[in-house]
């Protein structure tokens, strides 16, 4: 997509400071954003905010299911389109540079340490001991001060990592560990009386990079997810419901996956199609030489992530960003390249996510 094109879309960001906003019944984010909900009215007072993890619009548009016939919008994702990126966006309600997760690895300056952003690994108390994330609000935060009674709902084995620790402080999480169970969730009390359920469903996000996007397995878990939401949205009657992607996902061929090669001087991090990079630029371009894609200028570097205004943000902010062409990814030293789908660029498939609405 062409950045300009990005940076002035709606995006999901905007989204949940409006679905916030919406909530409370007040401004509680300022956005001078374009976005508006077309089904929603201000007489519906419970909202189901569901996060389909990798459901690009450009992944679904030729589809026909509950999901294309009640797309009202395209927007776009963050920038890198990544899930921990994109999650951090939602839940504290705010850009990436402004909470810190601007890519799938962080890269911490000051102490020469490289972090998985979704998984955390050997840094498990991290976001908790830096004030700089800890001491953000998340938008349950918000909600807890405002008395909107509202639930979290997501896998089981995602409630007690590292991210979600960070993420849904101030919530009240749900585990499920099947669609069947969360079908159950989705008829209890708690859920159809509450004004707010969050719900996160990364499933099908799974079947893109396993099998690729329009794969057979692709196909079945996209048609089991579409009867499900025809199913609760059927039943909790007065409800709007919203739901939008963190990202889509593009096919790798495996002609198109490369392997760089380079030592300890150069720092390599972000994501496998938006690469960030420290170290010497003429090292560095000497290991990009072959790579299809283009370094960005200072400035649209700045312009896509945002400016690194202070101290904490200079320590994880890159030196240099290299974009990939569509269709090509790069796999470093801490990142095999096994899978078949893949997401973190700026191409339309990836930042491209539908804003569907629904009214039960």
């Amino acid at each position: 997509m062409d950045k300009k094109e990005f940076l002035n879309s709606p995006n999901i960001t905007d989204l949940i400071k409006t679905i916030v906003n919406k909530l409370c019944s007040e401004e509680v984010f300022k956005s001078d954003s374009k976005l508006r909900l077309k089904k929603y009215e201000s007489s519906m007072k419970k909202i189901n905010f569901i996060l389909v993890d990798g459901l690009g619009s450009k992944n679904i548009e030729n589809l026909d299911n509950i999901l294309t016939q009640n797309q009202t919008d395209e927007i776009v994702s963050t920038f890198p389109s990544s899930t921990s990126v994109a999650l951090g966006s939602v839940n504290l309600g705010s850009d990436p540079i402004e909470n810190g997760l601007i890519g799938y690895y962080h890269f911490d300056k000051s102490e020469n340490k490289l972090i998985n952003t979704l998984n955390w690994r050997g840094s498990e108390n991290y976001l908790q001991d830096k004030k700089f994330f800890s001491n953000q609000k998340t938008i349950w935060n918000i909600l807890n001060e405002k008395s909107i009674v509202f639930n979290v709902i997501q896998p089981k084995n995602l409630i007690n990592t590292s991210l979600s620790k960070h993420l849904y402080r101030g919530a009240n999480q749900i585990g499920y560990e099947s669609l069947d169970e969360l079908g159950e969730i989705f008829t209890l009390p708690n859920i159809l009386d509450n004004q707010f359920n969050f719900l996160y469903y990364p499933v099908i996000d799974v079947a893109a990079h396993v099998y690729g996007t329009n794969s057979e397995e692709w196909l079945i878990e996209v048609k089991k997810f579409s009867e499900f939401l025809s199913e609760i949205t059927k039943s909790d009657e007065g409800r709007y419901t919203c739901l939008t992607a963190d990202h889509g996902v593009i096919n790798v061929d495996d002609k198109n996956r490369h392997k760089i090669i380079y030592d300890d001087s150069v720092k390599i991090y972000g994501d496998q199609r938006s690469v960030y990079i420290n170290g010497d630029i003429k090292k560095i371009k000497n290991i990009f030489k072959n790579i299809p894609g283009h370094f960005l200028e200072k400035q649209e570097i700045e312009s896509l992530i945002g400016l690194p205004n202070d101290d904490e943000r200079n320590n994880f902010f890159p030196e240099h960003v290299f974009l990939l062409d569509d269709g090509h990814i790069i796999f470093p030293n801490h990142l095999s390249a096994n899978l078949r789908g893949y997401h973190g660029g700026l191409s339309p498939k990836e930042v491209a996510i539908p804003l569907i609405e629904i009214v039960s």
